[in-house]
This record gives structure tokens, sequence and C-alpha cells, in this order.
């Protein structure tokens, strides 16, 4: 089965004595990318080399007038938007907690703050336009928009409460620069990691933030639970799965296990992989049997072979939570790749998927997605899909699966890791990729609609 692991090992080039600087760290992450990322060669081609190197120009003279760490890094994610590609990132440390401590102590200090008197918090709360205090979609945290320009920025968001965890009153967390129909720059997540954003221009709300007293479009609420089951009737079964992550697995199996009476006996399955992100294939064999209805065809994908990508994935072969046979799997794959660096080498085949029966029960299985499903998730679905019990409904999926297997690298200097995808699927060469495009639903809902009954009327009708 073709393997698709979200898991993410970091190859260490932290070097404390070197000088930061942003023309030093964007040269760094230009390296990493044009070495090991599995897509550079299909993205910079004979076609595109001219617009990528005045693009990479523009970047590095830009490069030399950011001190600002945070700066920089929405200067190299700018410069990362070109190759269109979700699986290369710029985040946190998710390997070394030890490590994550000390550069997110290192962010923090990094961020601006500023101090609002309880007049300007007043005055802001009939401001006009652009200005004025706003909520966040969960409700987790309040900011003031005030004025506050420098050469980056125009208005800047500043935390005026907020639940424990995410951010402290006070911290600039959101810095804007006025465009013709949208405000651009960065927001920082809970993490203090700088993503940028387009956020068009609306009275009522920028981004998820909604102006304060202003209500909000009717909306499905969404579990962020990482399994989940409901008797919705006795006909139908709900199952909710938030994340195919390898530490997911185990409860994977086990709800699917909980249920196996359910699901042996109910003709209908509704199978919720809202917002599900990724993970990893074997998440998901628990699953596979109960919409198998005939040979399932998968394409397979090839890894690039260089030294940071083999020290990335033979990481993963000493990880707890990895199946015995994967591992395995894993040193044959790390092997290869030794023997044949600076090429592609095939780690997944193209092959039928062949169970020695099809089950009874469930006979219809609804699967809810939205645009929020990527990555392995979309393998999943690509594979439920050519069920004739399965019926997709929901949204496009997020078009994040031609490049995968991401791995990751410190920043030479700067308390960030840079990611990026090893691996590129067979599919490009088919025509059949999804990258930017995502996997159509066979029923399109809305966000007014309760996707839950929609699901279970369309399934027992």
């Amino acid at each position: 089965m073709l393997l698709i692991l979200m898991l993410i090992f970091s190859i260490s080039y932290y070097s404390s004595g070197q000088t930061c600087n942003c023309t030093l760290e964007f040269s760094y992450v230009k390296d990493k990318i044009e070495k090991n990322y599995a897509g550079f060669k299909d993205k910079v081609n004979t076609k595109t080399q001219a617009t990528y190197y005045k693009h990479t120009k523009t970047a590095l003279e830009r490069s030399k007038f950011i001190i600002k760490p945070a700066y920089c890094v929405s200067l190299i994610n700018e410069w990362l938007g070109f190759f269109k590609d979700g699986h290369i990132q710029v985040g946190r440390n998710r390997i070394s907690g030890e490590k994550e401590k000390v550069w997110l102590d290192k962010r923090i200090q990094g961020i601006e703050r500023v101090n609002l008197s309880v007049t300007e918090l007043a005055a802001l709360k009939s401001s006009k336009g652009i200005t004025g205090i706003y909520d966040n979609g969960d409700s987790t945290a309040k900011i003031a928009v005030i004025k506050n320009r420098n050469s980056f920025r125009d208005y800047a968001g500043i935390v005026i409460s907020s639940k424990s965890g995410k951010w402290v009153p006070g911290q600039v967390i959101l810095e804007l620069k006025s465009g013709k129909d949208s405000l651009k720059g960065i927001l920082y997540d809970k993490y203090y990691i700088p993503e940028n954003v387009s956020l068009p221009i609306k009275d009522d709300a920028l981004g998820a933030f909604r102006r304060e007293g202003s209500k909000p479009a009717p909306t499905e609420f969404v579990s962020g639970a990482t399994v989940a089951s409901q008797v919705l009737s006795t006909k139908t079964l709900y199952l909710k799965i938030g994340t195919f992550n390898q530490t997911n697995a185990r409860n994977i199996d086990s709800l699917i296990s909980a249920n196996q009476f359910n699901l042996s006996t109910m003709p209908n399955l509704i199978l919720d992989l809202r917002n599900n992100g990724g993970g990893a294939d074997f998440s998901y064999r628990s699953i596979t049997p109960y919409l198998y209805t005939k040979p399932l065809k998968l394409i397979g994908a090839d890894v690039l072979a260089t030294d940071d990508n083999i020290a990335g994935w033979s990481a993963i072969a000493t990880t707890n939570g990895i199946p015995p046979d994967q591992k395995i799997f894993i040193n044959d794959v790390v092997h290869k790749m030794e023997q044949n660096k600076g090429k592609r080498v095939s780690f997944a085949e193209d092959q039928n998927i062949i169970l020695d029966s099809v089950k009874s029960y469930p006979k219809k299985i609804i699967i809810l997605m939205n645009r929020n499903c990527g990555s392995t998730t979309e393998e999943f679905l690509l594979l439920a899909k050519q069920s004739s019990k399965v019926v997709l409904m929901g949204e496009h999926t997020k078009g994040v699966l031609d490049y995968a297997n991401i791995r990751g690298a410190d920043f030479s200097c700067m308390p960030y890791m840079l990611y990026w995808a090893t691996s590129r699927s067979r599919r490009i060469d088919h025509g059949l990729a999804i990258d930017n495009i995502g996997i159509k639903p066979d029923k399109a809902l809305n966000a007014q609609q309760n996707w839950i009954e929609e699901a279970k009327h369309y399934a027992e009708k």
C-alpha cells in the first residue's frame, strides 16, 4: 500500500554561533528546496525557469533590508508560494520538545507588544472601516485592530483577551498592509509561527475574525474529536475520524473494532472526515475492507534520493508507532535511495488491492469531506471513490497529495523549521494530478446545511 506518512523528522543544521540575517536564511532555504523538493524539476522547467529566477532574485534583494525574523519568514513564505504546494511549509520543531521550548521562548520574546488604554478601546468599539474590536471564529480570543504603520504594515491586531494556551494580551499577532481589494500580511498562530494571509476587505470580518457584535452566518459545528461514533438510527451508523496521523492509528482500529457489530448489521455508514488533514496510510487499513467492492487501483510514487531525504526517511524506522512491516519497508526504501543518490527511486509500484470477499454490510457509505481534507485523506478518498458503495459528500478537498512524504530541517539560524515533500506520485504522468484542484464531491453541500442530517437523509431515503 502506498505509504504517505505525514511524520516530520528533523535534520539539524542549527549553529548558535552563526550570524542571523535574512539573506543568509533565505539562501539556506532556497538551497534546501532546490536540492531536496521532489517537485522542483516539475515546477521549474523550460517554461517557468525565467520567472523562477526573477522571482528568486527579487526575494534575495528584498531580504537584504529585512531584520525582523517574522518578516523574513513572510518573505520566505512568499517565495515558497511559487511552487503552489501545501507540503512545503515553515513551522515549529515537532520532533524535539526540548529544542522547541527554547525556540518558542525566542519567538515569544520577538513578538511586539502594544498597550491600549481604556479610552482607546472604547473608541474602537464604535469605529468604522477596518479598525475595531474583533473576535476570532472559535471565540478563544479578542483583538483590537488599529492603524499602526511601519514599512511592513498599515494595521496591527493586538490581543485584548485570550484563553489559556493561545496568545497573551498586548501581543501584536496580526500585521496587515492595505491592497486594492484585500489586506495582506501575517497572522501568528498559537505557536507564534507567522503565516502569510490575504484577507478580503469586508465590513464585519477579517478572515476568521469577526467584528464584535456582528452576527456570523450560521454554520454547522464540526467536532474536533480524533475519533467518535454514534448510532443515528436503526439503519445508520456515524463514525468520525479527525486525523489519520500515526498517533491516532490505534484509536481508529479500536473505533472499528468497537463498532464491528454495527458495521456488520447496519445498512448505512456515515464516515465523517471533515478537517482531516492526513497522516499515514496504514492508519486506515481497518476501514478499507468495509468499502471494498472490487479491486482497487493504486498508482505508485517515487522518492527523490538525496542525503537530506535519506536522513529523514531513515529516522522513521526508529520511531514509535510504526508497524513492524512498515519499518522493514522503509529500510528497504532507504537502501535503494543510498544506491541511487540524485535520482528518483520507486517506493510504491502501481498495484491492484484485491481482497478475498465483499462485506454485505454496510451497503451504503457516505463520506463527508471538506476543503481541509488533504494528503493521506485524499489518498484514502481516491481509493474509496472506486467503491460502488461510496458516495462523497461536501466540498472539494484541499488538493495536496501529488508531492508528499514531508521531511524537515532546522533553519540555519532562526527558530523555525522548513518542511518539504520528498516523494512524487506517478499520477502526474498519467494526467491525474490533484494538487491545487482537489477531489470533487458526488453531492455538494454548503456551510448553512447540517451535513450529518443531509447524509443521513440521503442514505435512508
